[in-house]
C-alpha cells in the first residue's frame, strides 16, 4: 500500500486547519451579530475584527465576505463592511418572512415533538425569566434565541432552519432593543398582575403538551410580532412611495400585532391528530403599515 509522503500530508493538514479556523471565526461573527453585540451601522475592518477574535486576517476576511454574500453585512463607501441599517419597511418585510417560516417550523415541530421537548423549552424559558429579572439583557437574548431554535430544530427540516437562521442574522442587531429594558418583559414572575396575558413561550409549551400544533404556530407568530412596539420606533421611516409599495405588495398583511396578543385569532380548544382543516386567521393578516406610521 502506498503511503502519502510527509510533504504531501502537510499541505492537506494545513488546509483542514485553515477550514476549521475559518468556520470558527464565522461562528463567532455570526454569534456577535445575532445577539446584537454589533450595533446597526457598525463599521467592521478585517484588522479590527481579527484583533478582537485573536485570529489572523485571512479567515476573518473570508468570513466577513461570506456574510456580505449572504446579505447579512453590506459593503459601504470605500469598500468598508458595515452592519446594515434597516428602515421600517425593510424590517417589516423580514418580519413577515419570519412569521411565515418560523410558524411553519413551529407547527412542524409540534407534529412530531417528543414529550421531553416541552420540558426542555420550559427549562430554557425559566432561564430567560431569570435573566430578565436579573436585568441581564444579553443573557436574556441568548436564552430567547435558544428557545426558538430548540423548537425549530425539532421540526427536522434543516433547509428551513437555515433560512430562519439567515433572517435572524439580518435582524439580529435590532434584538438588542427588545431586552434593553428587561422590566417590560417580565411576564411570568410571581408579582405579575392577575389576568395578565401569558407569555407566548408559555403558550408554545402548553400547545406542545396537549398536542395542538396550530396553537404552537399561533404562539410563535404572536411572539415574533410582540417586538414591533419596541423595535419600530428605533428605525428610520420610509418615503411615502416605499410605504405605498409595501402596501401594494402585502395588501392582506394589515392586522395590528395586538390582535394576535389579544387572542382574537385563536381557535376553540381541541386536540389535533391530523392536518388542520384551515390555517389560523393570523396567517392572513400580519402586517400593519398603519401601525408603524403611528409610532413616534
Amino acid at each position: 500500500m502506498r503511503l502519502l509522503s510527509e510533504t504531501a500530508i502537510q499541505p492537506a493538514m494545513q488546509h483542514v486547519e485553515h477550514v476549521s479556523l475559518s468556520n470558527q471565526v464565522l461562528r463567532e461573527i455570526r454569534s456577535a451579530i445575532v445577539l446584537g453585540d454589533l450595533a446597526p451601522g457598525a463599521r467592521l475592518t478585517f484588522r479590527d475584527v481579527a484583533q478582537r477574535l485573536k485570529a489572523s486576517v485571512t479567515p476573518v476576511r473570508e468570513a466577513l465576505l461570506q456574510l456580505v454574500a449572504e446579505r447579512v453585512l453590506s459593503v459601504g463607501p470605500g469598500r468598508t463592511i458595515t452592519v446594515p441599517l434597516l428602515t421600517r419597511a425593510q424590517f417589516l418585510e423580514l418580519r413577515v418572512i419570519r412569521v411565515v417560516l418560523e410558524g411553519m417550523a413551529a407547527e412542524a415541530a409540534a407534529r412530531q415533538a417528543e414529550p421531553r421537548l416541552a420540558d426542555e423549552l420550559e427549562s430554557i424559558h425559566r432561564q430567560l425569566d431569570e435573566a430578565k429579572m436579573a436585568r441581564n439583557a444579553r443573557q436574556a437574548t441568548i436564552q430567547n434565541r435558544a428557545f426558538h431554535f430548540r423548537l425549530y430544530e425539532a421540526a427536522a427540516l434543516p433547509a428551513l432552519c437555515g433560512m430562519i437562521e439567515n433572517i435572524w442574522l439580518r435582524t439580529g442587531p435590532y434584538h438588542r432593543y427588545i431586552f434593553a429594558d428587561p422590566s417590560k418583559h417580565i411576564f411570568d414572575n410571581p408579582s405579575r398582575k392577575r389576568g395578565a396575558q401569558q407569555h407566548a413561550h408559555r403558550r408554545v409549551i402548553a400547545g406542545l403538551r396537549v398536542g395542538r400544533p396550530a396553537d404552537v404556530r399561533l404562539a410563535i407568530e404572536t411572539d415574533i410580532l410582540s417586538g414591533d412596539p419596541i423595535i419600530l420606533p428605533q428605525l428610520p421611516e420610509d418615503t411615502p412611495d416605499r410605504v405605498r409599495e409595501l402596501e401594494r405588495s402585502l395588501p392582506d398583511l394589515e392586522m395590528l400585532s395586538r390582535a394576535l396578543s389579544d387572542g382574537k385569532t385563536s381557535s376553540p380548544p381541541q386536540k389535533e391528530t391530523g392536518h388542520p382543516k384551515g390555517r389560523p386567521a393570523s396567517r392572513r393578516k400580519l402586517l400593519s403599515t398603519a401601525a408603524e406610521r403611528r409610532q413616534p
